[in-house]
């Protein structure tokens, strides 16, 4: 079962984390079928978003509050990047500079990339991706 929570967060804010859920979980995890998420969209002042594996198949996702739509979005798909890289038990050396860790390149990559899907994939059910934005 896949189970998604959502604490925090304007009505606008919670409906984009959701879409953007979804999105991420179908792109990075298509098969996963045991997964619970818990995304807290909160006072962050220093990142934009942050994830933590509490036990295998449980994790939970800070997002800032007051982002512009396409930072949450992102946001949200470089965390869940994370989630499929704890899930796999990759290993993450935190030994080295921030943007030199091979999971934060790659959480970086997969996030622009699916970005642009998700744009090109709401163009397709709207007039333009930032309808409803």
């Amino acid at each position: 079962m896949i189970a998604l929570e959502i604490i925090g967060g304007t009505k606008k804010e919670k409906r984009l984390a959701e879409d953007a859920f979804w999105f991420a979980l179908k792109h990075l995890m298509p098969r996963k079928q045991n997964l619970e998420i818990e995304i807290y969209i909160k006072n962050l002042p220093e990142h934009e978003g942050n994830q933590v594996m509490i036990d295998k198949g449980f994790h939970e996702i800070e997002l800032r509050r007051g982002m512009a739509a396409e930072n949450i979005i992102t946001s949200l798909f470089h965390e869940m990047v994370h989630v499929r890289q704890s899930e796999r038990g990759e290993y993450m050396d935190f030994s080295l500079p921030y943007l030199e860790r091979p999971f934060e390149i790659e959480a970086y990559k997969l996030q622009e990339s699916m970005f642009e899907k998700y744009k090109y994939s709401y163009s397709n059910q709207h007039s333009s991706w930032k309808h409803g934005i």
